[in-house]
């Protein structure tokens, strides 16, 4: 069970001990930040915005069938490939998950929660980026964002359901 940490209380009764929990609090956001950035500059290489970088981007919303991406100047951009943006989950103006799929085949989620551990700290709230490997008749989601309990890349074999631009159910 998580407990909120008093560090106003822990930081009178023993100072040290707060002082290395805001050090490690600290870099604990630096590394999501740098794992958010560097999964953003992969969505600008696979899926580029006709302008602007994912970096910038506030928000995600469907109008009729355009993926849109929103900026803080209120500005707009679908992306330069239209056709790339096959579905999602949730609302279209505010989408729980975004699925874009690439020439090559493979698809890309964007899941949104703005209490996530890393949506929380995201401007655009995307928790987490996974993306589809397909081997020998398995589909698996490999997450850009988020770790399995041995530190390393947390990947997941299952099966998923979206509507499509047009409104009927595209399952994974």
């Amino acid at each position: 069970m998580n407990m909120p940490l008093n560090t106003t209380e822990l930081q009178r009764q023993h100072p040290c001990i707060a002082m290395a929990v805001v050090n490690v609090e600290s870099l604990a956001k630096r590394h999501i930040s740098e794992k958010l950035s560097n999964a953003k500059q992969l969505l600008d290489i696979l899926f580029p915005l006709a302008q602007g970088s994912h970096n910038d981007v506030t928000g995600y919303m469907v109008y009729y069938q355009h993926l849109l991406a929103c900026f803080a100047d209120a500005t707009l951009s679908g992306l330069r490939q239209p056709r790339q943006f096959v579905a999602l989950a949730g609302h279209k103006a505010q989408p729980e998950a975004l699925l874009l799929k690439h020439e090559s085949g493979c698809h890309l989620e964007l899941s949104f929660n703005n209490a996530g551990t890393i949506g929380c700290h995201d401007k655009a709230n995307i928790d987490d980026i996974q993306l589809e490997s397909v081997e020998r008749q398995t589909r698996q989601w490999i997450s850009l964002l988020h770790e399995g309990i041995d530190g390393h890349t947390c990947s997941q074999v299952m099966s998923k359901q979206f509507v499509d631009r047009t409104g009927l159910i595209y399952a994974l």
